[in-house]
């Protein structure tokens, strides 16, 4: 499928990772700022910071680039805005929002979220507190999957109709560049997004169909949609490094499969997650910065860190509640995870600077 550009480009300013061997703002937090009784209850080694904004179930999380900016939104219509950089994290702001997707630009001056109604907000974040830039409109449903590409040229959402829209902003009043809608495919929906690590490739999960995995080739004059395998793919992560994107369907199994020039091919296949509940049973998926670890969460309440190299389970917690969305920091160090009760728990995987 082919769609034309109808927008100039428009570019974001951008910053590197963290070094995994750098100072980062979370290396400030501190587990002894947690409620004693918390920390017993919650039993969890790496834990060093813990927090329950939300008055339902969090839906998606979101760490800037530089460390400075968490961020989180639920199904009580809310997301929250978090300071880093002290012992805990520092409730900033509470912004009215949707359970959709979130997203920090590469340069961690927006983010994006969806909103009350069927509009994509873009808030700056630059000032004392956010302010509302941009509201994007063309979507007949709530848009509950937005990204960013790796260096800001792009931003994209999807929903249910119109499927996917895809903006390359130039001006305060954007145009799409590319737009899908009224489609005949096997697929109904998307409920995840990712570019792959150049951000030549947009990856999508589906929410109900036969064939639920799709890529584009977004780095051309037009978006062409790839042929894909006959897979499922309700959740989707793409390596921040190499050309290797994981997804999931309905059922327990995570998938590892890398992006070719003329085809996609599968690579291994994880055990990934058990649930008796409706699906999908793997709730989330999040690669780390370096692209040799990924992180999985499902209905088994379990959050599981697997070997990219040869898929071999390499850490595993539980928690009190499901957890629902995942989220690594760009100094490789510490991880957020949302949960079905509404709390958020940021683990340190290794020492801090």
């Amino acid at each position: 499928m082919r769609t034309f550009p109808i927008a100039a480009l428009f570019l974001l300013a951008t910053i590197g990772p963290t070094s995994a061997g750098a100072p980062s703002p979370l290396d400030k937090l501190d587990a002894r700022a947690i409620d004693e009784d918390d920390r017993k209850l919650l039993a969890i080694r790496e834990l060093v910071a813990y927090t329950r904004p939300h008055l339902r179930a969090v839906a998606h999380v979101a760490i800037s680039r530089d460390g400075k900016l968490m961020a989180s939104s639920g199904w009580d219509n809310a997301v929250h805005l978090f300071k880093l950089g002290g012992k805990q994290p520092k409730a900033w702001a509470k912004l009215d929002a949707s359970p959709s997707g979130i997203a920090f630009s590469p340069d961690g001056k927006l983010l994006a979220t969806g909103s009350g109604d069927t509009r994509v907000l873009l808030w700056d974040l630059t000032g004392a507190k956010p302010k509302q830039k941009l509201a994007l409109a063309g979507h007949k449903n709530r848009p509950f999957a937005l990204a960013f590409s790796p260096k800001g040229k792009m931003f994209v959402s999807g929903c249910y109709d119109p499927v996917l829209r895809i903006w390359k902003l130039d001006d305060p009043d954007p145009e799409a560049w590319a737009v899908l809608a009224n489609e005949k495919t096997p697929s109904l929906g998307l409920s995840s997004l990712a570019f792959s690590h150049n951000g030549q490739y947009l990856v999508a999960g589906s929410h109900i169909g036969k064939q639920t995995l799709r890529v584009w080739d977004a780095g051309g004059a037009f978006l062409d949609e790839r042929a894909t395998p006959l897979m499922k793919a309700r959740v989707v992560a793409c390596s921040p490094t190499e050309a290797i994107f994981a997804f999931a369907g309905d059922d327990a199994e995570i998938h590892l499969a890398k992006l070719g020039e003329k085809r996609i091919d599968k690579i291994r296949k994880m055990p990934g997650h058990q649930g008796k509940a409706l699906p999908p049973l793997v709730k989330a998926l999040a690669f780390s910065p370096d692209g040799k670890t990924l992180a999985s969460c499902g209905q088994d309440k379990r959050v599981r860190l697997w070997n990219v190299a040869d898929g071999a389970k390499s850490r595993e917690w539980t928690m009190l509640d499901e957890p629902r969305a995942l989220a690594f920091a760009s100094d490789g160090r510490h991880m957020a995870i949302g949960c079905g009760d509404g709390a958020i728990y940021l683990l340190r995987l290794g020492p801090a600077r």
